[in-house]
């Protein structure tokens, strides 16, 4: 037998799953409600942006985001749909720059 292939032994790690398990769910809330909670430094970035794109927009495009991390000059949009995140890229790309004032702007897709 090879010395680096790893057999399961008895003194292995036992897991153990937690006897009352249950899956539920969490209704969705707007992108400004989370991070005013989660990440307030971003706020007078979301509220620019608001100004730049006008309510409608922010609600159609910014709203739905699931996530939005920011460092320094860069910033990081999780988008919840490969459509949502080509229409971010079109509407908004522009925007989110000066309003978070950064100079790389990446948007991935969650699903």
């Amino acid at each position: 037998m090879r010395p680096d292939l790893v057999v399961p032994g008895e003194n292995e790690e036992k897991f153990m799953v937690a006897k009352e398990t249950r899956v539920c769910t969490v209704p969705f809330t707007p992108l400004e409600e989370r991070m005013l909670q989660e990440k307030p430094y971003l706020m007078e970035g979301l509220g620019k942006l608001r100004e730049l794109l006008g309510p409608e927009k922010f609600k159609k495009y910014i709203s739905i985001v699931h996530n939005i991390n920011k460092n320094d000059t860069a910033i990081l949009l999780v988008a919840g749909s490969e459509l949502h995140r080509t229409n971010l890229e079109r509407e908004c790309i522009g925007a989110i720059m000066e309003a978070f004032n950064v100079d790389n702007v990446r948007i991935v897709a969650q699903g």
